[in-house]
């Protein structure tokens, strides 16, 4: 009686299952080295910072590994990117520059030049046009570009006769034009009285970087 006793009561053991073996933690993986800066002396002057460069007028350099500097019509000219363009670099991989027409100068991106004028986004998301003669750019709220990131929808620019205006959702009639400024905004005309109304709502998305991507090689 006993034996069958004893295999009642080890069959009804349940079996001991082998215990796994803790997996290792991920890799730490290491911010990427950021660029030294350098000093650069010339005609008896000194900057220091990045790609810096010389002129026979001046000499400058860039405030981040981020900036561009560049020679035109005889001088140095230097710009850096926000630091919304700089934690959130376009898909395209569009780089700072800098135009010069008739002794004029701008630096961005996007630049454009047009009847002797020159103009630029101060980011990648930014949209440039023409509009009788001149030069028109916009580019959209910081919070936008920190919320869609890489993915933050083109602006565009829509005219009314004399009347431009660049954003999002855009509305003209009779002359005047009105733009939303975020992809979620939105604008309207009142029918009876021919009144445009145009909303954009908050952005609630808290944005929070630890280190910035590596800059551009060159």
């Amino acid at each position: 009686m006993l034996p069958i006793l004893a295999l009642l009561l080890l069959a009804s053991t349940p079996p001991t299952l082998p215990t796994q073996p803790t997996p290792p933690p991920p890799p730490r993986v290491e911010p990427a080295p950021q660029p030294v800066p350098n000093c650069l002396t010339s005609h008896g002057q000194t900057a220091c910072g990045f790609k810096c460069r010389s002129s026979n007028q001046n000499l400058a350099c860039a405030q981040t590994p981020y900036g561009t500097c560049e020679v035109l019509s005889g001088q140095v000219h230097c710009w850096d990117p926000p630091r919304v363009a700089i934690q959130h670099p376009s898909k395209s991989s569009a780089s700072p520059e800098c135009k010069a027409v008739r002794g004029k100068v701008a630096c961005g991106f996007n630049c454009k030049v047009n009847n002797g004028e020159v103009a630029c986004n101060t980011t990648p998301y930014g949209v440039c046009t023409t509009h009788f003669g001149r030069l028109v750019c916009w580019d959209p709220p910081a919070s936008v570009i920190h919320e869609y990131a890489s993915n933050t929808p083109a602006p565009r620019c829509l005219n009314a006769s004399e009347a431009i205006a660049c954003g999002y959702d855009c509305k003209s009639i009779r002359g005047e034009v009105h733009c939303a400024s975020t992809p979620r905004g939105v604008c309207a005309i009142n029918g009876r009285d021919q009144q445009f109304t145009c909303f954009d709502p908050p952005s609630l998305l808290h944005c929070d970087h630890s280190e910035p991507p590596p800059p551009p090689r060159g």
